[in-house]
Parts: structure tokens; C-alpha cells; sequence
């Protein structure tokens, strides 16, 4: 014979609904349309809180950690259709749980961080038309900061694809809210790129330099003001020296060679791609002044360099 419990049954329920009502962390979400763009940001506020209150879940693994509870959420969020999905694990420094981490989050929960970034598309997507965009925020790595420092630069920032932007910032830096627009300019410009010019991500040496020399004067051609030191940090002789170690593999393709440039050997300086791109891009500008922003994204980065004199540039004393 069956026994019914009815008690019993309303407790089990009762259990399901509590356990359906916890609080699954996620990111806070805003949106804007903008020039009939719809521009959505994610900053990961709860997402660090969680991370903080469950870290020791992996004994003091803070790799593991860090991707279950930061990157895992930002992966499923972002990577879809990605066309440069590989770069996500370049980004992935482990969160040390510590007061600079809290303090971060203090300080950007306090900032105008949506209102920077809100006027920031207004006054970028005026001038260059792109795709939809999301962008998430999140604050440094501690474990960033010599690296930041070395660089001078409170923002990183990476673009995934077409509308796939992550930044991340240490608020602890004063000048925070001057880079932030630049930053968020020279990302969005890598996502427009993607958006109209994407076939794969086997550049050549100067294909890439002039990919990132063109987001830097587009950065810089939105915002003034704003010094990227990344742009010009070489002296001309350094930048010659440089050149005379790349200038007959520039056509060459390969990760390699291209990471040697932009991030350093034991003989290039850390960084020496970025100013090299610029000076190619900014050259061409300067000698093609009727050039559009679109034009110039759209063009073939071999004849941008042609056309730039760059070398005649590196002969002059």
C-alpha cells in the first residue's frame, strides 16, 4: 500500500524553490544605442565579489580559481563567432585576493566608468560606423601591475572580433579616466577592422604593424590630448636600430616574428611595433591628408606603407 506524504513533499519543494532563488553571480549589464549602434557593457563586479568569497575553494590555486569564476563567465559570454578567439587566453593573468583587488572594485563602482565609455562611442561612432559592440570591464590583475608600469599605462585592452572588446583597468591610476576614451577608440577601431576587412589571422609583419599603427591614430586623432606612450617612446636611433633588425622580414607571416616586434627581445625593446606602426600609419596621413578614416582601414597595408615613407623618414639625420 502506498503511504502519501504530504509533508514531506511540501518540504522537498519548498527546498527546490529556495535553491532556485540563490543568486547565480553574473555581470551587471548596461546598454546604449548610439548612432543606431547598440552598445552593450558588462562590468564584473559580482563576478569578483564571488571570486573573492570561493577562491580558497582550490586550496590557494589562484589560476584555477581565477578562470572558473572570472574567465570561465567571460568566455561563455564573448567567445561565440569570435574571429580571433585565440587571444582570450593572452589576457588570462590570475587574481591574487587581496585588498588592492577589493580597492579596485571600489574604485571604479565610485567612478563615472558608464558615462566615460557612453560619451566615448558618441563622439567615436560620428566618425567611424562600426558593428554592434560589446564590451566588458574588468579591473587589473595585481600581478599586471610591473608590466603597467614598465609601459606607463593604466588600461589594457584586446579586441576578440568584430564587436568583442575587454578592458581591463586599475583605477589606482590617476590618469584612469584621460586614457580610458583612447583606449576604448584604438579597440573599437581593431573591431571595426574585423567587422568589414577579417579573412584570417595569418598577417605578415607589416600587415600587422600598420593594423595597430592605424587604431593608434585614430585614437589619437579622437583624442588630442591624450599621449599614448606606446607611440613614441623609441628615440630615433632607437627606432632605426629596430628597423635595421626587422626591416627584411616585414613581408614574412608568423606569430613569432610578429610577437618578437610588438612585445620585445633581448634586442627590441618591449613595445617597438606600436611606435613603428605609427610612424608608418602617420607618415601616410601626413602625405595623404584627404585619406578618410574608412579609406585608410580599408586599404592595403603594403601600399600604406609605400605610400609613407617611412624609410626616406628613417634616412633623414
Amino acid at each position: 500500500m502506498k503511504i502519501y506524504r504530504p509533508f514531506l513533499s511540501l518540504t522537498l519543494v519548498g527546498l527546490a524553490v529556495i535553491g532556485c532563488t540563490n543568486k547565480v553571480p553574473d555581470f551587471e549589464r548596461a546598454a546604449f544605442t548610439i548612432n543606431n549602434q547598440r552598445i552593450e557593457v558588462l562590468t564584473t563586479f559580482d563576478l569578483i565579489d564571488n571570486y573573492l568569497s570561493h577562491s580558497g575553494k582550490f586550496n590557494g590555486n589562484i589560476v584555477k580559481s581565477s578562470d572558473k569564476y572570472i574567465y570561465k563567465p567571460i568566455r561563455d559570454e564573448i567567445l561565440d563567432d569570435a574571429e580571433a578567439a585565440f587571444l582570450f587566453n593572452t589576457i588570462k593573468v590570475p587574481y591574487e585576493t587581496n585588498d588592492y583587488l577589493r580597492n579596485e572594485i571600489q574604485l571604479l563602482k565610485s567612478s563615472d566608468l558608464l558615462t566615460i565609455i557612453q560619451e566615448s562611442f558618441t563622439k567615436i561612432t560620428k566618425e567611424l560606423p562600426g558593428p554592434d559592440t560589446k564590451i566588458i570591464i574588468l579591473p587589473a590583475s595585481s600581478l599586471n601591475r610591473p608590466a603597467l608600469e614598465k609601459i606607463k599605462l593604466p588600461i589594457s585592452g584586446i579586441t576578440l572580433g568584430s564587436g568583442k572588446i575587454i578592458l581591463s583597468i586599475d583605477p589606482t591610476y590617476q590618469n584612469w579616466t584621460d586614457f580610458l576614451p583612447y583606449c576604448i577608440a584604438h579597440e573599437y577601431h581593431h573591431s571595426t577592422w574585423c567587422s568589414r576587412n577579417w579573412i584570417s589571422a595569418d598577417f605578415s609583419l607589416i600587415e600587422y604593424l600598420v593594423f595597430e599603427g592605424r587604431a593608434d591614430l585614430f585614437a589619437s586623432e579622437q583624442y588630442k590630448t591624450v599621449s599614448n606612450p606606446l607611440t613614441n617612446f623609441l628615440t630615433r636611433e632607437q627606432e632605426t636600430e629596430v628597423w635595421e633588425l626587422i626591416k627584411n622580414e616585414i613581408f614574412g607571416k608568423g606569430h613569432d616574428r610578429i610577437n618578437g616586434v610588438m612585445f620585445g627581445t633581448d634586442k627590441i625593446p618591449f613595445g617597438s611595433g606600436y611606435n613603428i606602426g605609427f610612424n608608418i600609419v602617420r607618415l601616410f596621413k601626413e602625405r595623404n591628408p584627404a585619406t578618410n578614416t574608412l579609406d585608410l582601414m580599408d586599404m592595403n597595408p603594403n601600399e600604406i606603407f609605400e605610400r609613407s615613407g617611412y624609410e626616406d623618414y628613417k634616412a633623414q639625420k
